[in-house]
């Protein structure tokens, strides 16, 4: 038989993929990690009690805005390194971005800041929970993350890996916000951030067993 012959008879019964697919099936997979892992959340921690004031004020939605930017934007970049053999592309290039605002917002308010509250802006008082805190809250994430890559057909398993714990970290991250009553602009660039890439590192060190095809 030769080869053409082969793979004609090979691909002939595949259906045609649907365009679209591969989005709709990480968004499914992110989204019911959403569900889950809000449901943790709540139960875990709960809404802060000021949440109807926070929710006014410009600090708030900052730090949300950082982790939903940081969390979608690598979403974006895990759909695309779900297909084979397919590169991350230009969005790789915006995944630092929102990391990169608030580096410069931080410095800015810390330099402006008297000496002695120095340590205040970037300990706050959740330090030492902070990361642990959004790693768990994006666990649920990422496994739903991961289960729509198995899906799929990655053939960069650790970069894809990467993204999928980088884009629950970011997702976790947003959740947490509800629940975090710091707003301290090097605080969320230290604590925030750490979480977040602790969640990407987990997805990195599982990404070349937990995404093989199967």
């Amino acid at each position: 038989m030769k080869t053409d012959e082969l793979i004609q008879n090979l691909s002939g019964d595949l259906a045609p993929v649907a365009p679209g697919a591969a989005a709709r099936r990480v968004a499914l997979g992110l989204g019911g990690g959403a569900v889950v892992a809000t449901a943790v959340m709540l139960a875990w921690l709960g809404l802060r009690p000021d949440l109807a004031q926070a929710v006014t004020t410009t600090m708030f939605w900052m730090k949300f805005g950082y982790a939903v930017a940081t969390g979608l934007i690598l979403a974006a970049v895990l759909i695309r390194l779900a297909k084979p053999a397919v590169p991350a592309g230009a969005l790789a290039a915006f995944a630092g971005a929102p990391l990169a605002v608030v580096i410069v917002m931080a410095l800015v308010r810390f330099a402006n800041a008297p000496p002695e509250t120095h340590r205040a802006l970037l300990m706050g008082h959740s330090s030492s929970l902070c990361p642990w805190r959004i790693l768990v809250i994006g666990l649920p994430l990422l496994v739903g993350a991961v289960w729509a890559v198995r899906g799929l057909a990655p053939t960069r398993l650790l970069l894809a890996g990467l993204a999928a714990g980088g884009a629950a970290g970011g997702l976790g991250a947003a959740i947490y916000a509800f629940a975090c009553n710091e707003t301290s602009a090097p605080f969320l660039a230290i604590w925030y951030t750490l979480g977040m890439a602790l969640v990407a590192a987990l997805g990195a060190l599982g990404g070349s067993r937990l995404l093989r095809w199967r």
